[in-house]
C-alpha cells in the first residue's frame, strides 16, 4: 500500500488532537484494518497490535548489531537480490 494523501479535515484534526502525519502511515501498516459502511476503511492499533510490533522491532533492534558492516546488491527493475557481502568501508 503506497502513502496516502490527507484531506484538509485530517490536516486540522491531526494538528487539533496532537496526531503526527508519520502515526497515519505506523497506524495503517501496523494496525488492524475493519471495512466500514461506504467503503471506507478503518485502521487501529490494538493492544495485540502493539504487542506484536514491539516484538518485531525488538527483533531489529538485535539484528542491527549483526547487520553492522553487512551489504545487498539489488536489482530493483526485477526484484531480485542478486548477493550479499561484508562492506569494508
Amino acid at each position: 500500500e503506497g502513502q496516502v494523501n490527507l484531506t484538509h479535515h485530517c490536516l486540522v484534526r491531526c494538528k487539533q488532537r496532537g496526531v503526527k502525519e508519520v502515526s497515519i502511515e505506523i497506524i495503517r501498516s501496523l494496525g488492524t484494518k475493519i471495512i466500514r459502511p461506504g467503503g471506507v476503511c478503518e485502521y487501529f492499533i490494538s493492544r495485540k497490535d502493539k504487542q506484536e510490533a514491539i516484538e518485531v522491532l525488538k527483533k531489529c533492534i538485535q539484528s542491527l548489531d549483526r547487520l553492522a558492516g553487512k551489504a545487498i546488491i539489488i536489482d530493483e527493475d526485477d526484484n531480485e537480490v542478486i548477493t550479499t557481502y561484508h562492506k569494508t568501508r
